[in-house]
């Protein structure tokens, strides 16, 4: 590297030259729950903010902001609001019970309803005509399903990814060990059960890892440390005829977070919901399949 090069280098000197960081910055983008704020691939310490923004876009920019100030905000008090046509978001207040959204981005300025994503023509002055009154009293009623809404995303994403007991941080296996060990707080847990290993049923509590996974298809407090194990026990586990079956494992898991959502919610709710919005009518899920779905992980 040239002295006073124009990548990047954190505070303990490891480098990235400036032709690799667009790829650097494409991949903490493209998984900002667990790589926003950027931190150095050597050492773990976070980067400089102004480093990294010269070799971004504007939207990159934009994007990265976005992430960073979701990943920090308290959601129990604020909650993040993104217009649906550009990057430009706003925070607002955890208890604002509005839902129409207006954008401030002078290249875009729609309006657009925060529960539905549907755009509204958003009146150019006082005079508002029928057809906008209309359009927008018809997104009352998406203001009304918003905390049903709510629910059935939070199954849908429960039952596409696992999460840290610890901080939340939600990912997807690449491999097939259970073992995880968070990016964000350094936890380690299982992906099986969720639990972290403070929590984890061992013969000896303070013991590696693995010994959660022994004795497994006996013992029900135990978890397989491969996913590939288990069609041996339980033959539903043939049903995607691979040797790594976390799309199975993920397809029980959704299944049973919907089943969860219709303990709380009646099909009519459910059908008021998707009248409502358009994104949840278009689910793609059996209803019927899913409701009488065996969710059990494990037939032991």
């Amino acid at each position: 590297m040239e002295e006073g090069h124009d990548g990047v280098c954190c505070r303990k000197g490891h480098h990235v030259c400036p032709e690799c960081c667009q790829g650097v910055i494409e991949d903490i983008l493209s998984s900002p729950e667990t790589k926003i704020p950027a931190k150095c691939c050597i050492c773990q310490l976070e980067l400089s903010i102004v480093q990294i923004e010269k070799h971004m876009t504007s939207d990159q920019i934009r994007a990265y902001n976005m992430h960073y100030t979701a990943n920090s905000i308290d959601k129990t008090a604020d909650r993040l609001i993104k217009c649906p046509f550009c990057s430009y978001f706003e925070i607002w207040d955890i208890n604002n019970t509005s839902n129409f959204f207006y954008c401030l981005n002078e290249n875009c300025k729609k309006g657009s309803c925060s529960v539905c994503f549907k755009e509204f023509n958003v009146p150019s002055s006082f005079t508002v005509t029928e057809k906008q009154r209309e359009e927008m009293e018809s997104h009352y009623k998406c203001l009304e399903h918003q905390e049903m809404k709510k629910d059935w995303d939070r199954a849908i994403e429960r039952g596409a990814k696992r999460f840290c007991p610890t901080c939340g941080t939600g990912v997807v296996k690449d491999d097939n060990c259970v073992e995880m060990n968070c990016v964000g707080c350094k936890t380690r847990w299982c992906y099986f059960c969720g639990k972290k290993e403070a929590d984890l049923d061992k013969e000896v509590k303070d013991g590696q890892f693995y010994l959660h996974c022994e004795d497994w298809i006996v013992n029900k407090k135990r978890c397989p440390q491969f996913l590939e194990d288990i069609y041996e026990i339980d033959p539903r586990w043939h049903e995607f005829n691979c040797d790594f079956n976390n799309d199975f494992f993920l397809k029980l898991i959704t299944y049973k977070e919907i089943q969860k959502f219709f303990k709380k919610y009646t099909k009519e709710q459910f059908q008021s919901l998707c009248d409502a919005v358009p994104s949840v009518a278009n689910h793609g899920y059996d209803l019927e399949e899913v409701m009488k779905a065996n969710t059990k992980l494990i037939n032991r």
